[in-house]
């Protein structure tokens, strides 16, 4: 079995984004790791070179000001490095997004278990979706409790579809595509986009591609965070965090507290449906028929919700 992995950056120092972390992560699973990297100023690409390791490999390109709206230059950008991916699986990381070191051999079990199998096109992770700090997670769906291919087969026509959060196939690379057919590998992806520095999350909040093509909307200031989620949503987290990610964690300085009186504690009506939604969830487990951009395949694994 061969297994590539693959991800996107540009930028990445400047922002503050845990992309050799990422890569990290998954280098253990993979023969090759495919690393697109955006024409940057912050030294990301020599960064990238400076890893000095052997399977990964680089492919420089320029992010077009052209394509409209503006976020989908993300789905572009990935679609360059999956269809350069020679595996028969192809581990795709954004950034922010880091395996744990206890997932690799389930993961590598499932490559093999489904590899010989047409019909799994993918395979699911749970998102665990840190915010502001490595203490603190959002615990409501859809930022926990959802599910997302990021184990993929490169070569049946698989695209990475809108601002690359969700992937579709295109049989024999034809003009309709559908989602993919996808099995719970019962891991989590941990997801650190929201976790950055005062000064990191302000910049990247000014030059962020999502906005630009909004551009009447303000960037969020830092303190900003306090009041887009109600404290409800946010939990702390005890468990622990992948490895890799042990040295950038210790040198984190924002720490938060829920006891914080910055918290918005009033609760939208549609945050209330949020907060009920979970907790049938969680309570219950998701049903299968609660597939989002995926055909899921058998059942959801169970989780100990213990954190």
């Amino acid at each position: 079995m061969r297994t590539s992995g693959m991800t996107i950056l540009r930028n990445t120092i400047e922002f503050d984004y845990a992309f050799e972390e990422s890569i990290r992560s998954a280098l253990p699973l993979c023969d090759e790791f495919i690393v697109v990297v955006g024409q940057s100023d912050d030294g990301t690409r020599e960064a990238v070179e400076a890893m000095n390791e052997p399977k990964i490999r680089i492919v420089d390109t320029e992010w077009s000001k052209r394509i409209e709206p503006q976020k989908l230059v993300l789905a572009q950008q990935t679609n360059i490095g999956l269809h350069l991916c020679r595996g028969d699986w192809v581990i795709y990381l954004q950034a922010n997004e880091v395996l744990h070191e206890s997932s690799l051999p389930v993961l590598e079990k499932a490559m093999d278990q489904y590899r010989e199998d047409p019909r799994v096109e993918a395979l699911l992770m749970e998102r665990l979706e840190f915010y502001m700090d490595y203490d603190h997670f959002a615990e409501v769906y859809p930022y926990r409790y959802k599910y997302t291919p990021k184990i993929l087969r490169p070569y049946i026509g698989t695209y990475s579809i809108r601002d690359a959060m969700s992937v579709a196939v295109f049989d024999h690379f034809s003009l309709r595509g559908r989602y993919p057919r996808s099995v719970d590998t019962g891991e989590d992806l941990f997801r650190y986009g929201q976790v950055r520095s005062r000064a990191a999350y302000e910049t990247k909040q000014k030059n962020a591609t999502h906005l630009k093509d909004a551009p009447e909307k303000r960037p969020m200031e830092f303190d900003d965070q306090f009041k887009h989620f109600p404290r409800a949503f946010i939990q702390k987290y005890t468990g622990s965090h992948p490895a890799v990610m042990a040295e950038r964690i210790e040198k984190f300085q924002d720490q938060i507290s829920l006891e914080d009186p910055r918290w918005r504690t009033s609760v939208t009506f549609k945050e209330r449906q949020r907060l009920a939604e979970t907790w049938f969830y969680k309570t219950f487990g998701i049903p299968g028929i609660r597939s989002k951009r995926y055909k899921l395949i058998g059942n959801y694994h169970p989780k100990d919700r213990s954190e």
